[in-house]
């Protein structure tokens, strides 16, 4: 079918969708904001009526969007939430009120932006940003928290001007696009933020090109550590911030690391309001919230499996120190991108993890499974065998457990989304 045949169709197909956009080079990377917003004005879609608050960072980006979303809802507001990539089903990415966006709405928004966008070449991800704002204002949501893909200054998402802009982490990662160094990448990631508009920073080792940024451009930097801050006390903790204070339970996703993203969503929502939000409201909110494969925990019959998407440095810390908490014999399925660091993956996570099962992945941008061997053997005793899927990797580790054992599941969404997967399909 040719291009101009293809615009014609009015397919009521997601699959049919999503399997033409994969064809349009989804793992380009290209990286600007000329081509969205020139569709975005085609569209009508450069000046929405909803407000937006925007996240960047290199980890702790997801659970910071959902705490943030389900405070704004409870707070009585109709909000929208757009994340990427997705683990199972594309819907995943665009939600309003908790409520994943169907088939039909996703089909009308790629069928409106590919009439409209006439001759502009879109990547992959600016073409389903576009379809989020598009079904955002379709559903007249009042706000939107977007997760900025990769990087921020030119960043698909950052085509919209935000009334806050969040930066939840920097580490290393993305440096064939946003440099090899901290300095460069927080510079990159500060483009998120708009004058006399709040830029909330929850990185605690902060770059110095942020605050520079951030002056240049006229925002209102909030920095943790010395404008909003969180104390863990015991079982639960204390938010303080401009609007106040507010004593909270702890939050329901595992890891002190989740209390220092609370704590940059409660922030956000309070610049955003003008107020503290109510301190019930947070505390369910917290209850609430769960995030599927970042520190997700589930059994298979009595062997514990951890799932992880931890595919940089900052998150591979996260991971050792998780599992250094709670020493047992490991076993690791794995695997990742070519444009990942994985010698430092694997030599943070290599002290705890006791025999590797290394994954294929069908994927353009996976590394050869053969070069992580080589890294991973460099340890000397490490046990570390390749399956040619990820699900053949994750049962051979389930079946190798004893009581004695667990299983964990990181590096990538394309190593612990099939398992995800393949666990809701088996019950």
């Amino acid at each position: 079918m040719s291009e101009s045949d293809n615009r014609s169709v009015n397919t009521s197909s997601l699959r049919w969708w999503l399997n033409r956009l994969e064809q349009m080079q989804p793992d380009r990377i290209e990286l600007g904001l000329a081509r969205i917003q020139r569709v975005a004005e085609a569209c009508d879609l450069a000046n929405p009526e909803f407000d937006i608050i925007t996240v960047a960072g290199t980890n702790g980006k997801g659970s910071t969007v959902a705490f943030t979303a389900g405070i704004l809802q409870h707070s009585g507001y109709r909000v929208g939430v757009y994340t990427s990539p997705h683990f199972i089903d594309f819907n995943e990415r665009i939600v309003v009120d908790g409520i994943r966006a169907d088939e039909k709405a996703l089909c009308d928004a790629f069928t409106f932006i590919d009439q409209h966008r006439a001759d502009t070449d879109l990547t992959y991800f600016e073409f389903t940003t576009l379809a989020a704002i598009y079904c955002f204002k379709q559903a007249n949501i009042d706000v939107a928290v977007l997760e900025v893909g990769l990087g921020g200054r030119l960043d698909a998402v950052n085509a919209w001007d935000s009334q806050v802009a969040c930066i939840t982490s920097i580490g290393i990662d993305h440096i064939d696009w946003l440099g090899d160094d901290r300095e460069s990448i927080g510079r990159e990631k500060a483009g998120v933020a708009r004058a006399s508009k709040p830029l909330i920073c929850g990185e605690k080792n902060l770059p110095a090109s942020i605050v520079d940024t951030a002056g240049s451009i006229g925002a209102r930097l909030l920095l943790v550590g010395r404008d909003f801050s969180a104390r863990i006390e015991d079982d639960q903790w204390q938010y303080s911030g401009p609007h106040g204070q507010a004593l909270l339970p702890m939050p329901k996703i595992n890891g002190d690391w989740a209390v220092d993203n609370a704590a940059v969503a409660i922030s956000a929502c309070a610049e955003y309001l003008g107020r503290l939000p109510d301190e019930n409201a947070i505390g369910n909110v917290l209850g609430e919230v769960s995030i599927p494969g970042r520190m997700q925990q589930v059994s298979v019959g009595d062997v514990p499996v951890l799932l992880d998407v931890a595919h940089n440095q900052q998150a591979a810390e996260l991971l050792g120190a998780h599992l250094q908490q709670n020493r047992k014999h490991t076993i690791a399925v794995f695997s990742c991108m070519q444009d990942k660091d994985a010698s430092v993956i694997i030599e943070q996570l290599s002290p705890v993890i006791d025999c590797w099962n290394v994954a294929k992945l069908d994927y353009p941008r996976a590394i050869d499974p053969q070069a992580l061997v080589s890294l991973i053997e460099r340890k000397p005793g490490t046990e570390v065998e390749v399956f040619t899927s990820v699900i053949q990797a994750f049962e051979s580790a389930v079946a190798q457990s004893t009581g004695q054992s667990r299983v964990v599941v990181f590096g990538s969404f394309h190593v612990v989304g099939p398992v995800l997967e393949f666990l809701a399909s088996a019950g």
